[in-house]
């Protein structure tokens, strides 16, 4: 119960809705109660003094008690319902931005679907216990009405209760109708705000790397919420249909009342029998089966809640300096000292043991090795999506711990071989170079890209939804979105990170042209398989279990006969391409 008690400041705005929805919980319960105190002067008056002018009277006062509870029971729980919508809607919000501020070794340790459950499973749980509030408070309340009530029971007379069945099924038929359409329009936006989750946490090296934090936040609040927005439809319709089921079984109830009276009347049944039905129908034992409801929810929804809060605590492994230094573009070089590096879920597997080597300005320096060398490695902590276990890397001389993470990222732009797209526009993935673009820039960035031709040729050009992760694209056409976004970045420092090794001769040829472009006057790291596209480079680094083995441009390489010639026999018979 202390984790529930956390949510005060997520309470505290709507602590009138919470206090009105309370407060109405003691006229329904008396209002749930006042049938069976009303019975007393049907007995008395009616059924036994046989006053026929109160014929009409006693029944049109059972319809007006449900009329009025119609109402009070109508908002003592929508009133709640939008508290538990917007308390959601909010700890979602929460949840997903601290998860985007996480550093990205977060999302190595923790599966997928555990962090989604987290922001979208938990919450759902936390709302049923808070749902329940008002149970916690009415419920006792009427039980207590209720219980010298229910000690006279008679039990075989309940059956007069399917007399209620066909008018209620018949409102369960028609909320069920609008309930379908509702629900279906509320399935598909929650598909949305799951799918704006998938985004955020499986392309997280993506989102670092072009600091999109902001706009993945904004993408999950849009979606959030329009879920929120239909939720709160569904819960009126919902809540309508509850009081308007007790209201048909009041006006059912006063029918009986009328020809059980004229039973009484007639000397056909006796006011004891008549007052039994009383009790039966409306002194029934739901307070009990509600209040045990409620102990399962608030057992779940306090697990939920350790949860939740849990995630709170998280801090970011990457510490931002206090003082940074200010540093738009490179002037000299880029140094990688003695690095050594572990990723956190794996922290006894070294993966670079004492890496040292220089990127001087305007140069371009090709890391080659097998799979598992440490190539994407060494790209992931330029970008600082980690940081170095040990030793240091240095642009112009400062530490990059020195510098602001939204400078450093400013600095980059990352074209890969696992090229992520969002489910949107090609026009709004490309602007994810440069959130502010100007939708001729980005025009602009697709022709520099070579990618102009095939976006126009798409019936909605521009305006064409890619579909998940871009699968509507070739892989060529989502390789050459990626270049157009470093395009439009126009950082000084880009990162190639295989990023024509999946690729087919033909779309091979059409990207490389476009990375040629790409890398002029360009501080360039480049990560290959392919050594034809490393050719050129300035200086070609060999690695391999996470070390430097050799060094020196392609001619000299290949002269030495070691490690890069081996490579390049084997590219040569299509053992590596």
């Amino acid at each position: 119960m202390k984790s529930l008690l956390k949510l005060r400041s997520y309470l505290k705005p709507y602590w009138g809705l919470i206090f009105l929805s309370a407060f109405l919980a003691i006229p329904l319960a008396a209002l749930r109660v006042a049938p069976a105190p009303l019975v007393k002067y049907v007995v008395d008056d009616l059924l036994v003094n046989k006053d026929v002018h109160k014929l009409m009277i006693f029944p049109a006062a059972f319809v007006g008690i449900y009329i009025i509870n119609f109402v009070v029971r109508f908002f003592h729980y929508y009133l709640l319902r939008i508290v538990v919508a917007r308390v959601n809607q909010r700890l979602k919000n929460d949840l997903h931005g601290h998860l985007m501020g996480l550093s990205a070794d977060y999302f190595t340790t923790q599966s997928t679907g555990t962090l989604m459950s987290r922001v979208a499973a938990d919450p759902a749980y936390i709302d049923a216990g808070l749902g329940s509030i008002n149970i916690l408070i009415r419920e006792p309340i009427t039980f207590l009405f209720l219980l010298g009530y229910s000690l006279h029971l008679n039990w075989r007379l309940t059956a007069v209760a399917f007399l209620v069945f066909p008018a209620i099924i018949w409102v369960f038929r028609a909320t069920g109708r609008n309930l379908k359409r509702y629900i279906s329009r509320l399935t598909q936006e929650s598909e949305t705000v799951y799918s704006s989750l998938q985004e955020s946490f499986t392309g997280i090296r993506t989102i670092k790397s072009f600091r999109l934090e902001r706009y993945v936040r904004k993408k999950f609040r849009e979606s959030n919420d329009r879920f929120t927005g239909l939720l709160l439809k569904t819960s009126a319709l919902e809540e309508a249909s509850h009081p308007l089921v007790e209201l048909l079984s009041g006006i059912a109830l006063a029918v009986v009342i009328y020809y059980g009276g004229t039973l009484v009347i007639a000397g056909k049944m006796t006011p004891g029998d008549l007052l039994a039905f009383f009790a039966a129908f409306m002194m029934m034992m739901n307070p009990l089966r509600l209040m045990n409801d409620v102990n399962i929810k608030l057992n779940s929804a306090t697990a939920a809640a350790n949860r939740v809060f849990d995630l709170f605590e998280w801090k970011s492994r990457l510490v931002e300096a206090e003082n940074p230094v200010n540093i738009e573009a490179i002037q000299k070089e880029i140094r990688f000292e003695n690095v050594h590096f572990a990723y956190p879920d794996a922290p006894q597997r070294e993966v670079l043991g004492g890496l040292s080597f220089a990127i001087p300005k305007g140069s371009t320096v090709a890391l080659v090795g097998a799979s598992g060398a440490g190539k994407s490695s060494v790209a992931s902590l330029l970008s600082r999506v980690y940081d170095v276990t040990a030793g240091s890397i240095r642009v112009d001389g400062y530490d990059l711990r020195e510098l602001s993470l939204s400078d450093l990222r400013k600095m980059l732009a990352v074209v890969s071989q696992d090229v992520f797209l969002f489910n949107d526009t090609i026009e709004e993935n490309i602007r994810c170079g440069r959130l502010d673009a100007s939708p001729e820039e980005i025009r602009q960035a697709a022709q520099r890209a070579h990618a102009l031709d095939f976006i126009e040729d798409l019936p909605d050009g521009f305006q064409t939804v890619i579909g998940d992760r871009g699968q509507k694209l070739s892989g060529g056409e989502r390789q050459r979105l990626s270049i157009a976004r470093a395009f439009l970045r126009g950082a000084p420092i880009l990162i190639l990170d295989e990023a024509t090794s999946s690729l087919d001769t033909a779309s091979e040829r059409v990207v490389q042209e476009a990375l040629d472009e790409l890398m002029q006057n360009r501080t360039t790291l480049m990560i290959a398989h392919r050594l034809s596209t490393v050719k050129d480079a300035d200086q070609i680094f060999v690695m391999k279990d996470g070390a430097i083995v050799e060094s020196g441009r392609h001619d000299e390489l290949l002269i030495r006969n070691g490690e890069y010639a081996k490579f390049h026999q084997l590219s040569a018979v299509g053992g590596m391409n």
